[in-house]
């Protein structure tokens, strides 16, 4: 499997290491994970969120069940050299479906711009993040990590006996060449979880009901 490494963002402070990447992940969906579906002048999507709370990993990396390629979630300062290993933290996935009636109308790439609204002291976060994902037979997925590493730590990670860090992002969400988003999401990251927290539609996007 060809190994791809993806982008991070928002740098590090006081031990933490924000980062975020996208990619065409997976196909999973459980009838507990929160579904959003909208109607879009080109097609319609469906957006699952899979929230995977707390994790410790060793290789913070993923299977495209798509291509069957191995992303990475690289290191802030060297993202071309592998995944970031030794993760501690949160981690999330917004997994995002399109369809339309005519093939040609399934967007071929999904792009956004990522901006800290508000953050803990202790956290540097870096300026706003402009990115996209190729769609994959209709398909692609967000992931995004917030934590740390204890290997790039100067001693043990201090106690936390208040409240873990966070920060607040607002990610703005386009398709193809759009100029305004179809979506804009507000996101919570903490050590223990990812929190999708409002979800508004586009001024040329309509919600579904389910």
């Amino acid at each position: 499997m060809q190994t791809t490494s993806r982008r991070s963002f928002l740098g590090t402070l006081a031990a933490l290491m924000p980062v975020t990447a996208t990619d065409a992940m997976v196909k999973h969906k459980t009838s507990s994970d929160p579904t959003y579906r909208f109607a879009l002048p080109e097609c319609e999507v469906e957006m699952t969120v899979k929230s995977y709370g707390k994790i410790s990993t060793n290789d913070l990396g993923f299977i495209d069940r798509t291509t069957n390629q191995r992303m990475c979630v690289g290191e802030p300062s060297a993202p071309d050299q592998g995944c970031v290993s030794n993760f501690r933290g949160a981690l999330a996935v917004a997994i995002y479906h399109f369809s339309s009636q005519s093939p040609a109308s399934v967007p071929v790439k999904l792009r956004e711009r990522v901006v800290t609204i508000d953050h803990d002291r202790r956290i540097d976060p870096k300026p706003p993040i402009d990115e996209f994902v190729a769609v994959e037979q209709a398909v692609a997925s967000d992931i995004q990590a917030f934590g740390y590493t204890p290997d790039r730590l100067s001693g043990p990670m201090p106690p936390l006996p208040f409240v873990s860090p966070w920060a607040l992002m607002r990610q703005d969400l386009f398709i193809d060449a759009q100029t305004a988003p179809f979506l804009i999401l507000h996101w919570k990251h903490t050590l223990e979880s990812i929190q999708l927290v409002d979800v508004i539609p586009g001024d040329r996007t309509r919600p579904i009901e389910s």
